[in-house]
């Protein structure tokens, strides 16, 4: 989908901080983790309608929502918002799972404990950094194997309706509840939000 919205869109660069955990009110492409493991993903981006159509994006975003949930038994994705004010694409997709926000993406994206992510075969086996910018060893970090973990290979900012406890070192927080992946370059990199 991202080699899509690249055509139609070019990215804003600013960004509110004023975000807490329990809601989310966008003002650059991001993603949303909810306590529940709910993901809400946010293009907010530029849109020159002179350039583009509302109506076609409309209807390429909703057969690639299409498509993806014939894969489920259930839908797993539903548009919650697509339109434009003032020049601005506001498009929020809601994923009833990481699995699914893998899928519609194409790329890798874990929702669960340390854990879960440990039975997958995820190596925990880096530096991490706490909420207070404290390095700390993957033993500190995942000694509660009940804590839940984002794992995403995809740079862009992130808000937790969780707050962070734990970060890997190619991450940058924001605030107790927002984080910025940093760009990852190789296949095998990880980034990983403890929470």
């Amino acid at each position: 989908m991202k080699r899509y919205l690249t055509i139609f869109c070019a990215l804003f660069l600013a960004l509110s901080m004023t975000a807490c955990g329990s809601s989310f009110e966008p003002s650059v492409t991001s993603l949303y983790v909810q306590k529940n493991g709910k993901l809400t993903y946010a293009v907010v981006e530029s849109f020159e309608k002179e350039y583009y159509s509302l109506s076609e994006f409309q209807s390429m975003i909703d057969r690639e929502v299409d498509t993806c949930n014939s894969y489920y038994s259930e839908p797993v994705i539903s548009v919650e918002r697509l339109e434009v004010e003032n020049g601005t694409l506001y498009l929020l997709l809601n994923f009833a799972n990481a699995d699914a926000y893998s899928k519609y993406n194409e790329e890798y994206c874990f929702v669960g404990t340390i854990g879960d992510a440990l039975s997958e075969g995820q190596s925990f086996d880096i530096l991490f950094k706490d909420a207070d910018y404290e390095e700390c060893t993957a033993a500190d970090a995942t000694q509660k194997k009940e804590d839940q973990v984002l794992i995403l290979q995809e740079e862009g900012i992130v808000q937790l309706e969780s707050t962070v406890k734990y970060v890997s070192n190619n991450v940058e927080i924001i605030s107790e509840h927002m984080i910025e992946v940093m760009p990852i370059e190789e296949q095998d990199e990880f980034a990983y939000i403890i929470y």
